[in-house]
């Protein structure tokens, strides 16, 4: 009798290898298995470091209004979202062939261009920041076209939220805004028991005036409140919610400042005066973000609760369904 050697595969009757034979084992693909793939990413990373690049000087200007200024606090969590959006919908694009739209993104690109070179000329600090979301977006039209783009959009469209508002439109609104918190402020100190009585935008305490200033209460400090509305519209598969969570900005930003004035006038009244400053100005500035989200969350709850019958599934908010079958 022979003895068959161990590296020698065996064949069952049916005629099918067995364990040992080695030329029937499957190699996972290596990454040389799809160089158009290599040199997309190559290529993808190339752009990014460019773009960034190009306006880095433009986000570090934006990077200091937005630590200076406590009201565009939400500045730095814009571009993480963005970027977590775009992941969140890579479905959309998963199986999408790779067909750039060179004359349609060509022009996008020339107005950005246009824009950071005018704003160099005027000094404008708007046009320069707001021409990277038109720049990207031409960037991924000659990329991956039309498709691609439908996947991006929403990514895109949130950026423009971390730009300062000016200081011609900062002060849109702020009378109404203004007058409105005051009003406000004053009747729920008076029922609370704490003497207070409002001329103009100021209201006067026992011991001190507290003024409703224009960076509190108006159109500025709206911007984070809208931000957030717009991030969660985005999020939000229902169009009827979305649109209830926009709506909700410029109400939850007054009510906001009507908690944060109330607060400060209670701190006036009961505590020390530098604790109210304090409070004022450093504690609440950076709660508003927090504030915001909370308001938002709340409200879209308290909807689906008022109408279960509109949402048989519920969906917690930041949920995105998946569009594939």
């Amino acid at each position: 009798m022979t003895n068959t050697p161990s590296s020698v595969a065996t064949t069952q009757p049916s005629g099918k290898p067995t364990m040992g034979d080695r030329s029937s084992d499957q190699s996972p693909p290596s990454a040389t298995s799809n160089p158009l793939a290599a040199r997309w990413l190559i290529a993808t990373a190339i752009i990014c470091i460019a773009v960034l690049l190009t306006y880095w000087s433009v986000l570090l200007q934006l990077a200091g209004r937005w630590w200076g200024n406590q009201d565009y606090i939400h500045g730095f969590f814009v571009v993480p979202f963005a970027i977590y959006l775009a992941w969140s919908r890579r479905a959309l694009f998963a199986n999408q062939e790779l067909r750039g739209q060179f004359w349609i993104g060509l022009p996008l690109i020339v107005l950005s261009v246009v824009m950071r070179g005018f704003s160099a000329y005027m000094s404008d600090p708007v046009l320069s920041p707001l021409s990277l979301p038109i720049c990207l977006a031409g960037i991924v039209l000659i990329i991956g076209g039309i498709p691609m783009l439908k996947w991006l959009w929403p990514s895109l469209i949130i950026l423009p939220f971390m730009i300062p508002l000016p200081d011609f439109m900062a002060s849109w609104g702020n009378l109404a805004l203004q007058r409105t918190a005051t009003i406000t402020s004053t009747f729920i100190l008076q029922t609370l028991g704490i003497p207070a009585a409002s001329f103009g935008n100021v209201i006067v305490l026992t011991n001190t005036e507290l003024g409703v200033e224009e960076a509190c209460s108006g159109l500025r400090s709206t911007v984070l409140f809208l931000a957030v509305s717009v991030s969660a519209a985005l999020m939000l598969d229902d169009k009827l919610e979305g649109a209830l969570a926009v709506m909700m900005a410029i109400p939850a930003a007054v009510l906001a400042n009507i908690i944060r004035i109330v607060a400060t006038g209670i701190l006036y009244q009961y505590a020390d005066s530098s604790l109210a400053e304090a409070v004022f100005h450093d504690f609440f500035g950076f709660l508003m973000l927090p504030l915001a989200a909370g308001m938002v969350w709340g409200v879209i709850t308290l909807f689906r609760q008022l109408l279960p019958a509109e949402h048989d599934e519920y969906v917690p908010i930041g949920t995105i369904k998946s569009t594939t079958a």
